[in-house]
């Protein structure tokens, strides 16, 4: 009788073990989340994950048994390969769900690894335990009689899970995310105090300030942080914008007050507080429509009075539960009158970032800070808008020139710099001082460079995992949050024109305050070292809040961009998961008195809702005259004063009207400037000159304008050749007076033409 040999048993014991220890591995998940998770959803997930487990430990128990595995060793395989292949798959999907920058189990690996090898073990436990009873063929169950029962089964456990799952997404989690929240910011002026006369005054430089924070939902509001500031705005008369005559002033005055509702990619205004489209990114508060408009005044200061916490961090709301934080601030009183009327005012806002639902739970105390960062390192982004800004702003033709950052076609990059390289970037530009030599055509950088940060505070809160299933997919988490106290910003343009004034300073430091929250992954920054970069640098702590290193079509350049883009991405999508939003509130007193806005009012200019539309000719020739007018207004301010003054030298005059004025070396260094724009404006009003304009129409005269100035142009560079020349004599005094004299005549040819141009 021929002896059958029976399968090597180890092929059973690996199956076995396998089976074994993702059985162990789910149990021990789905024990924790069921006993302990943070809400509904996990709690379910969990007792699915130890049922599934203790399928795989009794498959382990029946495999490793040869009496067990000999009768029910194939249900047992299938059985248990089922339950592998859902816990495995299931942690798959939510690892697919995730976002990408979940921190990582292996790290030569990705993420998903450890889940796929799960599916692959239990299938392959699965194929074993099936082989390991090929020799007891016969006595195990039949499908037919199994196919019943696990078939109903299943589809009741799918039916019950998919029951569950609908009711949490539709009826549960869109009540129990998002925040309802409402905030009110009121300010009045402080009541006469109880030793005071009721029939008295109150103070008017004491204010009373009230903010208001109500839950208005029906589940407990997590505060995470909040933020308030009490602030003073002082506007003044907007400044008057220059033209070459009444109708293109009143043009640009208009165009100053409609295109700073929003940047435009041509305007005409050219005051420096209008920025072209493009000049703004994303990120930068002057990009945000939060500011009022006034067609007649403008801010000029901002002054700091309180800043402070409405409430403490980790605080919350029960459901119609009210928090009323009260403020007294004292307004100091004004100093001597600046000679122009001025409008202020008292501004109280107030920030808050909420969560509601069991998702995001803080720790009891921070895991770092609250920590002040007196002053921030500058950024790689910031560094690159600096440089790009100078690099505009120093361009002869007034274009950007290529450099390391910059790519063919204009689009910018950021690229990584060493921080000791951008600290010394910053201490360049704090103590930079006026170019050497004046220039005339000063370009405007193609990009602003935004207010970034400058001192703020810093602090990381935990979140409480909603259960281990959910800490090993998308790991632990932290709200950090930055406070800031005050913003930089830094003006080329500034640092060109500061030429009589050496303590005049391009990078500026504004009291601003504000707050931002956002969810990253937990230990960036508790367990940096104190000179680390995420310590120092708001970019770090909070990707995205200032930059988008993102083009419009959402592309990056380079391995920089795309890794910043990923941590903006990462931080949005986890603000979603969890429901973190920020919410604000904003109140506005006058402080001027009824006397004093009426008194203002009075020096305000008239304005009307139409004005006159200038002509083609005129839309082709301002360009040419202004241009031509900024050279003679130099003309007059350089050039004939330090003729005027030389002239009183020679003939003994008095020096106290001249001492102001340039010296005759300046006078001569201010001729070769002039000489180096004038055949460029004498070009450009030859062509004007040359436009065909309807006669006897306003039109008409700007041509002639165009002519006589090219005339008071040629004068003004015969003063110029007579400051160079080496012996001033009787003769040169004659010509350079002569030369005056035809100046002065041709541009009053000028001005009368101008009158009617338009």
């Amino acid at each position: 009788m021929a002896l059958i040999r029976p399968l090597k048993p180890s092929v059973a014991w690996v199956a076995a073990a396998l089976f074994g220890a993702v059985g162990v591995f789910a149990t021990w998940v789905g024990t924790l989340d069921f006993l302990s998770a943070a809400n509904l959803q996990y709690k379910l997930i969990g007792l699915a994950f130890t049922m599934a487990g203790l399928v795989l430990l009794a498959g382990s128990a029946v495999i490793a048994r040869e009496p067990w595995r000999r009768k029910r060793g194939r249900i047992a395989a299938v059985a248990a390969g089922v339950a592998g292949v859902f816990v495995g798959g299931y942690l798959l999907l939510l690892q697919y769900r995730a976002p990408d920058l979940s921190p990582r189990r292996l790290p030569p690996f990705p993420a998903w690894v450890p889940w796929a090898a799960i599916v692959v073990a239990s299938l392959a436990a699965a194929v074993l335990g099936w082989r390991s009873t090929k020799d007891h063929a016969a006595e195990q169950m039949t499908w037919t009689a199994l196919g019943k029962p696990l078939f109903a089964g299943g589809l009741s456990v799918t039916v019950l899970f998919g029951g569950v799952q609908w009711w949490y997404t539709q009826q549960y989690q869109p009540n129990a995310i998002a925040a309802a929240l409402t905030v009110t910011t009121e300010l009045r002026p402080a009541p006469p105090t109880a030793g005071e006369n009721a029939d008295e005054m109150s103070d008017p430089h004491m204010f009373e300030g009230t903010i208001t924070v109500k839950n208005v939902s029906s589940t407990k509001v997590q505060i995470v942080a909040s933020l308030y500031q009490v602030r003073t705005v002082t506007n003044r008369l907007r400044d008057q914008v220059e033209g070459i005559n009444e109708v293109d002033r009143e043009r640009q005055q208009v165009a100053c007050f409609l295109e700073e509702l929003a940047p435009v990619t041509d305007p005409e205004c050219d005051q420096p507080h209008i920025y072209r489209y493009g000049q703004l990114s994303a990120g930068d508060p002057r990009a945000e429509d939060e500011y009022p408009i006034s067609r007649t005044s403008q801010p000029i200061a901002v002054q700091t009075l309180q800043l402070g916490h409405i409430v403490r961090d980790n605080s919350w709301l029960e459901p119609e539960e009210a928090f009323e934080h009260n403020l007294v601030v004292h307004v100091p009183g004004q100093g001597e009158p600046s000679g122009s009327p001025s409008l202020e005012e008292l501004q109280l806002s107030a920030w808050l970032a909420v969560a509601q639902g069991s998702r995001l739970v803080l720790e009891r105390i921070p895991s770092h800070g609250p920590e002040m960062v007196p002053q921030a390192l500058m950024s790689h982004e910031e560094y690159r808008d600096y440089a790009q800004a100078e690099q505009d702003v120093q361009s002869s033709d007034g274009g950007a020139a290529d450099s390391a950052d910059s790519t063919g076609d204009g689009t910018h990059v950021t690229v990584e710099v060493d921080a000791e390289d951008r600290e010394d970037r910053l201490q360049e530009l704090a103590m930079s001082r006026p170019l050497d030599q004046a220039s005339l055509a000063v370009s405007e950088p193609q990009t602003t460079p935004r207010f970034y940060p400058h001192r703020y505070t810093v602090a990381e809160w935990p979140i409480e995992d909603l259960s281990t299933l959910h800490r090993l997919v998308w790991g632990s988490h932290v709200i950090n949050t930055v406070q800031v106290l005050s913003m930089r910003t830094y003006d080329p343009i500034a640092r060109s024109e500061a030429l009589e004034d050496p303590d005049l300073s391009a990078l500026m430091e504004y009291e601003y305050g504000g707050m931002v929250t956002c969810v990253g992954p937990a230990g960036t920054l508790g367990g940096a070292a104190d000179g680390s970069d995420i310590r120092r640098d708001p970019t770090a702590v909070c990707p995205g809040a200032w930059y988008s290193l993102a083009d419009e079509e959402g592309r990056v350049a380079n391995s920089y961009e795309r890794l910043y883009q990923g941590k903006t991405k990462y931080g949005e999508d986890m603000a979603g998961f969890y429901g973190l939003v920020q919410t604000g509130s904003l109140d506005v007193v006058s402080l001027t008195t009824e006397a004093e806005a009426a008194a203002a009012a009075t020096t305000m200019p008239p304005s009307t809702d139409f004005h006159p539309l200038p002509s083609d000719v005129f839309q082709q020739c301002e360009p040419a005259l202004q241009d031509a007018k900024t050279l003679t207004d130099f003309y007059g301010t350089y050039i004939q004063s330090a003729f005027d003054r030389r002239v009183a030298e020679l003939r003994g005059a008095s020096p106290d009207g001249t001492s102001g004025a340039p010296t005759l070396q300046q006078g001569a260094d201010s001729a070769e400037i002039l000489d180096g724009y004038l055949e460029r404006a004498k070009g450009a009003l030859l062509a004007c000159s040359g436009t065909e304009a309807p006669e006897d129409t306003p039109a008409a005269s700007c041509p002639q304008a165009a002519a006589a100035k090219i005339d008071a142009l040629r004068y003004a560079q015969d003063v110029g050749r007579a400051l160079r020349e080496a012996e001033p004599t009787d003769a040169w005094v004659q010509r350079g007076t002569q030369a005056v004299q035809a100046y002065q005549r041709a541009e009053g040819v000028v001005d009368e033409w101008l009158v009617t141009c338009r």
